[in-house]
């Protein structure tokens, strides 16, 4: 090798030398900066020269500037971070509905509940005071608001949900154009895969693309040769080299359910994993399992209360009454004829009082509901009951029972219904509603509290029923599935907690797997202070020595001009 070879060989050691001081220098100025992979500087053994018989080495060579990364590892932390989205959400919704439950509070369902039975104690002690009545319907108003505001927040629970759903839809398109984007920067950068070295920079931010893409969807992502990335979801691709497949948000209105779908098929995104899964699954699961669950329950008590309530008599008797509930079909059979309410095969009284002669009269009414032909419609009830002397019965415009006396002197009143059809109807009854949302005191209670029925023996006589009214929310009953109203509420807030505490378990769980693949990828690509510093060195003699070659090369050269 001659001198000039030499001197040559070792300035290709300097520029090397200097290219490793300089990715090193770039790896500890972003040692703190998030998203970034370490660099290595790649270099080989330079291209042999042939002197004589023997071929000699010509130094190093630069290959590349690398990022240390494992891919398997970077996948399954992309894999854990769209799990640890969808149990974060499920734990957020949770927790949000938890609080509205409030069972540690004085105004908890369970609370109001109580409060609304002893008001029943009270007037079974005072029969005739009029203002521990209004208490009772006071109390109601307190329950029904109570439900009536829990059912209103976990419907704004799933309201927000649905919002994120949306919003969640504009990330997506964000991510991927913006991936799409810095997919045809690195191909061209990096020469369709030509050159040895990445593009580094736009590596780390297309990187930390697909990690906030992974918090949203689970994602699969694969590497071509060109440098590109293609990604899918569930099968359909979402990006492909430069190109992006747009989603859009779209909102069934006859199920009031939003979902995120590729435009160009129409086809909805299939998600096992991530935030808009966890956003799917409190739409439905948390928030909509609950307030069915809640509508479930306040149907039971407003069916409960009605049931007893239409059972007895207040102070007063009736002279007009209108149902609540509309009859669909007058000429099916009770229980099938649009009547939300279950009605048994029974019967119940009718009790007729005139003021002028003073005589009491009681008429048995028939329902039957036996599946056979003569099962008793809506006519036939009306029938029935118009045929009552001094009672006019018939159905309204919209169905509804309609019960009038034909003088001011009559008052009626009703009494031992075995078939539940007053309550079904909407007679005689405490609650208007079917739902946590419609639940509501009667309105005739406002002006006409002595309507309260506390009497199970005849208009003013006695608080008996006042008794079993208080006694509902803890009576077992057949209609509940063998519990009582307490019962089922306290069943339904320990689904709540219980739920969320494992929810919770396992969102910790995930969590602390997460961090674990976490710390995995950055002891293989995060920057270690101290490694950089050994590398910093060894550049820095390899620097030093390459110097001190070129220098004994010039001292060489210039011995041998002299001589010469």
């Amino acid at each position: 090798m001659s001198l000039f070879a030499a001197v040559q060989q070792s300035a290709n050691a300097l520029r090397n030398s200097q290219l490793g001081l300089q990715v090193t220098g770039n790896n500890i100025a972003n040692a703190n900066t998030p998203g970034y992979l370490r660099q290595d500087l790649v270099q080989a053994t330079g291209i042999g020269v042939r002197i004589g018989d023997a071929i000699v080495g010509y130094g190093a060579r630069v290959v590349g500037v690398v990022q240390k990364l494992d891919e398997f590892v970077v996948q399954r932390l992309r894999d854990a971070n769209s799990k640890l989205a969808y149990n974060q959400e499920l734990s957020n919704s949770g927790s949000q509905l938890e609080t509205a439950v409030s069972e540690l509070g004085d105004n908890d369902i369970s609370s109001l509940m109580s409060r609304f039975a002893n008001a029943f104690h009270d007037v079974a002690n005072q029969p005739g005071n009029t203002s521990l009545k209004t208490l009772v319907i006071e109390r109601g108003k307190e329950l029904t608001s109570g439900l009536k505001n829990l059912s209103q927040t976990a419907t704004d629970i799933k309201r927000t949900t649905i919002s994120d759903i949306s919003a969640v839809a504009t990330d997506i398109n964000r991510l991927t154009n913006r991936i799409a984007t810095v997919n045809t920067k690195i191909v061209e950068m990096e020469g369709g895969g030509t050159s040895q070295s990445d593009a580094v920079g736009l590596r780390d931010e297309r990187l930390q693309l697909l990690d906030e893409l992974s918090g949203l969807v689970d994602i699969h992502v694969s590497e071509q040769a060109s440098g590109s990335v293609t990604i899918s979801v569930g099968g359909d691709y979402l990006v492909s080299d430069g190109i992006a497949r747009p989603v859009k948000s779209i909102l069934d209105s006859s199920e009031g359910r939003t979902e995120i779908r590729i435009i160009d098929t129409d086809s909805p995104l299939q998600v096992t994993s991530g935030k808009l899964k966890g956003l799917y699954e409190s739409r439905d699961g948390t928030a909509g399992t609950f307030l069915k669950e809640l509508d479930s329950l306040s149907n039971d008590i407003i069916q409960m209360i009605n049931r007893v309530h239409s059972q007895g008599q207040g102070s007063i008797g009736f002279k007009d009454v209108l149902g609540d509930f509309a009859i669909e079909n007058e000429f099916a059979p009770l229980e099938q004829s649009g009547l939300k309410a279950p009605i048994d095969n029974g019967s119940f009284i009718v009790t007729i009082s005139d003021a002028r002669t003073g005589l009491t009269t009681t008429h048995d009414i028939t329902i039957r509901q036996q599946g056979l032909g003569t099962d008793t419609t809506a006519v036939d009830l009306v029938k029935q009951l118009d045929d009552i002397p001094g009672l006019k019965a018939s159905l309204n415009n919209e169905g509804k029972l309609r019960l009038t006396s034909d003088s001011e002197a009559i008052l009626f009143s009703f009494s031992s219904d075995t078939s539940g059809a007053l309550a079904a109807l909407g007679v005689n009854t405490f609650f208007t509603g079917d739902s946590a949302s419609s639940i509501q005191v009667k309105s005739e209670f406002d002006t006409q509290p002595n309507l309260l029925a506390v009497s199970l023996n005849g208009v003013g006589k006695g608080a008996d029923n006042a008794l079993q009214l208080a006694d509902a929310f803890e009576t077992v009953s057949d209609f509940l599935g063998g519990r009582s109203l307490r019962q089922n509420y306290e069943s339904t807030v320990v689904n709540v907690t219980q739920n969320l505490s494992s929810q919770q378990g396992i969102t910790e769980g995930v969590r602390n797997y997460y961090q674990t693949l976490e710390a995995q990828h950055l002891g293989t690509s995060g920057v270690s202070l101290d490694e950089e510093a050994v590398k910093m060195l060894q550049y820095q003699r390899a620097f030093q020595a390459t110097s001190k070659l070129i220098s004994v090369a010039n001292e060489m050269l210039q011995t041998l001009v002299n001589i010469l």
